[in-house]
């Protein structure tokens, strides 16, 4: 009772401890600020774009625009290359760059690049959207987070909305409003000839040095009413490096990391489970447990999928409890390489980056090969030899000490035993290799090997 009371004490200390040090590298990854290098100059701040819209990307955004507003920065350009992402993200982006009190110059780059669906509405918000050769730009109809169509009635508020927020933005710039709703009402996207020609855009550039000389003396009106005068022609170009939070963020918003998340978490939440006090594997577990829900918080999957993985970490627990004999093991493999694939890449062709179908099978099946190593070992030992206690003496050779009539003294395991031959035997020399047969309190009952391979052949062919 002490020691368990000990090792709850333990477990509750390490989680403690494991949470607050989390805690600390979250708060410390808060408060870093943006870097940029600051100039005599003037200069102009560059921010990337290159992800799904999501919480993270809008905290990047966010931390960018908030760097230049404060550093002195001509303005700032976001280059953007992004498949879209969720509603509330791309509102929250919308909404900071309308307000913002820095020019900022969106910029679809580089070549072979898009501003597909919520990337549409972040590209057009910004007070100067650009396309390099190459790019599109569109294909902004709301579907759900798998990738499907909405109910009727839903979809038509969605779309009447974002048809109004775009008409919103596309007036306010004196762009063509028109064909900017078409990408919302019927999935249309333009190329950057289209979208420069039509005017849904402002200009075009090969690279950001050119665009940075096309914006030169270019007005534009913030949303305070001032009228800025961009100064951008041959000044310098800051890169914004993203924050400790923000990379992190970031990376475990990769699906292959969720994915190998969920894996450590089960795994480590099992192994404490069926090894009570071990507090590593629990704590591990539960930390890649909460890094997981974060994560599929701005993954927008299909809940049938994760359905999938919960059950394949059932049955692998069934196939290590019942006699299965590694059945269950394959079914394991089966469930987490579907539910991954439909969990995560179940969505529409701008659901943004998909779990590696490679990655996917191989830690499948390594997770399967561990449950039928470990099923392996658990039917081995239950067929193994008892070697110690009473059951383990049955079946043991010993040697006479002194001559048995029936009743002598025997050597087993360098002890001298007390023994007693077993009928029909009667007598047995000194050095006579015997067998024992059963264990009396302290006396074995033995017989001597050969007679007990006589009476075997003969049971033998009694049966045949």
């Amino acid at each position: 009772m002490y020691l368990h009371r000990i090792r709850c004490r333990e477990l509750v200390l390490s989680t403690y401890a494991a949470l607050m040090i989390f805690a600390a590298v979250v708060l410390v990854a808060f408060t870093l600020p943006t870097r940029s290098a600051q100039a005599a100059s003037s200069y102009v701040d560059v921010t990337t774009l290159n992800s799904g819209i999501n919480s993270a990307s809008l905290h990047m955004l966010t931390q960018a625009i908030d760097t230049a507003e404060h550093d002195g920065a001509q303005a700032l350009v976001v280059e953007v290359d992004t498949p879209g992402g969720d509603l509330q993200s791309m509102n929250a982006m919308v909404r900071k760059e309308l307000t913002s009190s820095v020019p900022i110059i969106a910029y679809v780059s580089p070549g072979g690049a898009q501003a597909a669906s919520a990337g549409a509405f972040v590209t057009l918000a910004a007070h100067v959207a650009a396309m390099a050769p190459t790019t599109r730009i569109g294909a902004s109809s709301p579907v759900t987070g798998s990738g499907g169509d909405i109910g009727r009635t839903l979809k038509a508020k969605i779309e009447n909305d974002l048809v109004a927020a775009m008409t919103g933005i596309q007036a306010r710039y004196g762009r063509n409003v028109t064909l900017a709703k078409t990408m919302i009402t019927d999935a249309s996207s333009y190329d950057d000839t289209t979208a420069v020609q039509e005017h849904i855009v402002d200009l075009s550039a090969a690279n950001l040095s050119e665009l940075l000389q096309k914006v030169q003396g270019r007005r534009v009106k913030l949303d305070s009413g001032r009228i800025v005068t961009l100064q951008t022609a041959d000044v310098a170009a800051h890169t914004l490096q993203a924050n400790g939070l923000d990379s992190f963020s970031l990376f475990l918003l990769d699906p292959n990391v969720t994915f190998l998340l969920f894996v450590v978490a089960k795994m480590g939440i099992y192994l404490e489970i069926s090894h009570p006090g071990a507090i590593l594997p629990g704590v591990v577990g539960a930390i890649a447990l909460v890094l997981f829900l974060f994560a599929i918080g701005s993954l927008a999957p299909n809940w049938a999928g994760l359905l999938l993985m919960v059950v394949a970490f059932v049955l692998l627990v069934l196939d290590l409890r019942l006699p299965t004999h590694g059945v269950l093991s394959l079914g394991t493999v089966i469930a987490l390489i579907l539910g991954a694939l439909l969990f995560f890449n179940s969505g529409g062709p701008y659901a943004g980056p998909q779990v590696s179908p490679l990655v996917v099978s191989i830690v499948s099946g390594v997770i399967g090969l561990i449950g039928l190593t470990l099923v392996t070992f658990g039917v081995r030992a239950g067929r193994r030899h008892v070697t110690n206690g009473v059951e383990g003496m049955v079946g043991a050779n010993v040697v006479a000490l002194t001559v048995l009539s029936p009743e002598g003294r025997v050597s087993y395991g360098g002890e001298n035993w007390a023994a007693v031959l077993d009928a029909p035997t009667t007598f047995a020399d000194v050095g006579t290799k015997l067998q024992i047969v059963s264990v009396e309190g302290l006396r074995l009952r033995v017989r001597p090997l050969n007679a007990f391979w006589r009476s075997n052949k003969t049971s033998l062919l009694f049966f045949k």
